[in-house]
């Protein structure tokens, strides 16, 4: 029952939840302030970042021009939505709002960059490939950011909830998904310096190996794993911006949103402190 009950809970719900009472006590004045000034530690204003992630991320994603000429208009209303909701966000929520921008226009440049690579020689066949990849792309990424979410805002704000279960199963999977993505990372900076220093006879004998397994039924059981293991390892890439996003701080954001004038109250701030322009 309890299971159940979680299925049906979003994130929204589940902030929905949450009492002032517990956000206040979460979120210490110190915190805010932060969360409004930033912490004077970083080397470039936040704006001018947005715009180099947005520039970078757009050139990127010229490349899946080569599949498809709408590939790269269809990226660019999406990075233009994406600056749009960065700059639109008030003042209280603009750490939320950059820390999910950074993720989206890394997510972004990565989906529509794999869009770019051709799978056969038929333009219809790679175009509705690449469609198909996107929809998987965002979907999947979007469900493993919802559940990391889910299980922030369980961990930080709804723990003494007894009423409330967690989804167990899913969010240690999520975190086991996270080690996974940092190990494959480690794995493929120490893969490619072998191959580097090795490439002279890996080169060699792997081709003389495979042209010796043409038309063998271990020939074809090779190849459908090596499909299975390419399709495991897509995933996984297409995963990695996961990474970058921070929970909690799109968390703190939907809290701040929720009671954004008992806050602005509780601690004081004027209207253009707490809002921004």
């Amino acid at each position: 029952m309890v299971n159940r009950h979680i299925k049906m809970n979003s994130v929204s719900k589940l902030v929905d939840s949450i009492s002032l009472k517990k956000s206040l006590e979460n979120n210490s004045l110190h915190h805010i302030y932060e969360t409004l000034n930033g912490t004077n530690k970083e080397l470039f204003p936040r704006t001018l970042k947005i715009f180099v992630f947005a520039s970078i991320s757009w050139l990127i994603c010229l490349f899946s021009a080569y599949n498809w000429y709408l590939f790269p208009i269809l990226a660019s209303v999406i990075i233009i939505v994406i600056c749009i909701g960065y700059f639109r966000s008030s003042l209280y929520f603009k750490n939320a709002a950059y820390t999910f921008s950074v993720y989206l226009f890394t997510q972004t440049a990565l989906i529509f960059y794999i869009t770019s690579i051709e799978i056969s020689d038929n333009v219809i066949i790679n175009s509705t490939a690449a469609c198909l990849y996107i929809l998987f792309g965002y979907c999947l990424s979007f469900y493993i950011i919802k559940i990391k979410l889910i299980e922030n805002v369980q961990t930080e704000y709804l723990a003494d909830n007894e009423k409330l279960g967690k989804k167990k199963g899913t969010i240690k999977a999520v975190k086991m998904l996270s080690v996974v993505l940092m190990g494959f990372i480690v794995l493929i900076i120490a893969g490619m310096q072998f191959y580097r220093v090795n490439k002279w006879w890996i080169g060699e004998s792997s081709s003389d190996a495979l042209s010796g397994l043409n038309g063998t039924w271990v020939g074809m059981i090779l190849s459908v794993l090596l499909i299975f293991i390419g399709i495991v390892i897509l995933i996984i890439i297409t995963l990695l911006p996961t990474l970058l996003l921070n929970a909690s701080a799109l968390v703190d954001g939907f809290i701040y949103k929720k009671y954004s004038e008992e806050f602005r109250k509780e601690y004081e701030f004027t209207e253009k402190e707490w809002y921004g322009e």
